[in-house]
């Protein structure tokens, strides 16, 4: 009996890594699925529907025309924006970021030890992170109605030129900014708990890439710089905030040896 408490009390001082998350299969799956199907259809089946066909918020402000005139000098309109950075924009933040958050996650769970589950589950966190804020952005696009930079003067003819006219009043707050900060600071933020020793190298990582997409969706004249910066602060917010409050550390076994009379007492949380 004696050894067992010493062992017991001994265990205390050798953390386990990775450090077990609070989730709930339950609820955090379909919620989840829900989210993000929410937001693939809202994407792709009904934004014409719910989009506004005309902007609401069409007015702006020297600031935004200022940032924009340094990406743009012309200050023209166009059907689309600027195609190449749009690409690259898309590329570096829906594809290069993903793949390095996920890819980093997946090497330092093996390395701590993890096993799949922990890998999985890390990534249910992410995905419900991300699009949590997204569905967020996503209603805010729709209920305001806020014209794009490549809109502004544009004839009726360019307008509806298009590839994507449903798009073009849907300017705030920025989806692409929303989607990385959010993805990458909740990837770091998941294995900052898990307490995985190389996870500072997810925020050196992430938060570079989700800056960098932002500053091309500047360049593509596909974002005003207020939709920028709202995007980018809450994504960053939800990212680190969601995970902290809702997917923290399992709290750990705590015991105390007590002298008593008769022996000892075992006292602490279990």
């Amino acid at each position: 009996m004696l050894a067992a408490v010493l062992a017991l009390a001994l265990s205390q001082n050798a953390p386990t890594v990775p450090h077990p998350l609070k989730w709930e299969p339950r609820v955090d799956i379909p919620v989840t699925t829900a989210l993000v199907g929410g937001w693939v259809l809202s994407e792709f089946a009904f934004k014409k529907q719910l989009g506004a066909p005309a902007c609401r918020w069409c007015e702006t402000n020297g600031f935004d025309l200022g940032v924009r005139s340094l990406f743009n000098p012309s200050m023209q309109p166009s059907p689309d924006g600027i195609t190449a950075p749009h690409v690259a924009s898309n590329l570096v933040g829906f594809v290069s970021l993903p793949i390095l958050m996920v890819g980093l996650d997946a090497l330092f769970s093996w390395r701590e030890g993890g096993s799949i589950e922990t890998f999985l589950v890390d990534v249910l966190i992410v995905l419900e992170t991300t699009f949590s804020a997204l569905a967020v952005n996503q209603f805010v696009k729709f209920a305001v109605g806020r014209g794009r930079p490549y809109t502004v003067g544009a004839s009726d003819e360019i307008y509806a030129s298009g590839h994507d006219v449903a798009d073009n009043n849907l300017s705030f707050f920025s989806g692409h900014a929303t989607f990385t900060f959010a993805l990458a600071s909740s990837a770091a933020t998941v294995a900052t708990l898990r307490g995985y020793k190389f996870a500072w190298l997810m925020w050196a990582v992430g938060i570079p890439l989700a800056t960098a997409t932002s500053i091309l969706r500047l360049a593509a004249d596909k974002h005003w710089t207020t939709d920028i910066l709202l995007g980018s602060a809450f994504g960053l917010a939800a990212g680190i905030l969601m995970p902290t409050f809702l997917h923290g550390r399992v709290g750990p076994v705590e015991a105390r040896i007590a002298p008593m009379p008769n022996g000892l007492a075992v006292t602490g949380r279990f």
